[in-house]
């Protein structure tokens, strides 16, 4: 889940994925606080992700328990994210610290909160039988094509040998991807070139992660449908199911989370 929570964060502060009723985003913050449900927090700019739990709400604040091996160094004004999962939805905001209390990290109470399914995360293979060709057109280079690796509803892997004119870079803007997935005419769509691995030590072929682009709403339930019929498929053939959200079951609670119960 680690993994998927990190690519999640990359797509999940679009405006479609944005809480209309602040009621509703109010419980959900209340919700996490009364269950002492895990969360993930970034410092925007830092690599590092930690573990963490909402402790208090007040007017235009909220109170966060302070993470194991948590910087020293942060400072008022620093941008946050931080991310959770339960019932099946993944949910979200960004804020900004306030200040830093012996126990507890203090934030602005988010602007907006953002919400998208589960299924929206899942990364799964396409079978034998299924289309995995990809087609990737580039911008003042040459087409190439290669083999689908996975695909979720914000992106795929893609396996393609490297190309002969210019390589590719993060960042990269990809006009038009050409796909095909299981009972469905080929998809088209923008995407951004994510990262960029070779395949083997000396090979010609390049791995590359691919974000899609503001697709079409219509485009991308197809593939979210597509990628929780062969996550069920998985499922079946492993004999395995998902974990549900994991609940801190603190031994003592009485406003805030002891110290000693993170160690």
């Amino acid at each position: 889940m680690t993994e998927q929570i990190h690519e999640v964060r990359q797509h999940l502060f679009a405006d479609r994925y944005r809480v209309s009723s602040w009621l509703h985003a109010t419980n959900v913050l209340a919700r996490l606080i009364r269950d002492h449900i895990f969360c993930t927090l970034w410092l925007d700019g830092q690599p590092e992700s930690f573990n963490t739990l909402l402790l208090d709400m007040q007017e235009e604040l909220l109170w966060v328990d302070v993470p194991l091996n948590f910087p020293q160094n942060v400072r008022p004004e620093w941008p946050v994210t931080i991310i959770t999962r339960m019932d099946g939805l993944v949910s979200g905001f960004r804020s900004s610290i306030v200040r830093m209390e012996k126990e507890a990290v203090v934030v602005r109470y988010p602007d907006a909160l953002y919400q998208l399914q589960r299924r929206q995360l899942y990364r799964v293979p396409p079978t034998v039988q299924d289309p995995d060709q990809v087609a990737a057109y580039r911008q003042g280079a040459q087409m190439i094509t290669g083999r689908m690796q996975d695909i979720s509803a914000g992106g795929l892997r893609m396996l393609s040998r490297c190309p002969k004119d210019f390589p590719f870079q993060p960042g990269e803007q990809i006009p038009q991807l050409i796909f095909g997935i299981r009972d469905s005419a080929p998809l088209r769509m923008p995407a951004i070139v994510r990262f960029v691995d070779a395949y083997a030590t000396g090979a010609s072929g390049v791995i590359l992660g691919l974000a899609f682009l503001d697709p079409p709403a219509a485009d991308q339930e197809k593939v979210a449908q597509y990628v929780q019929a062969r996550d069920r498929e998985i499922v079946r053939l492993l004999s395995i199911g998902l974990r549900s959200s994991a609940k801190a079951e603190p031994t003592s609670w009485k406003g805030r989370i002891k110290r000693w119960w993170k160690t």
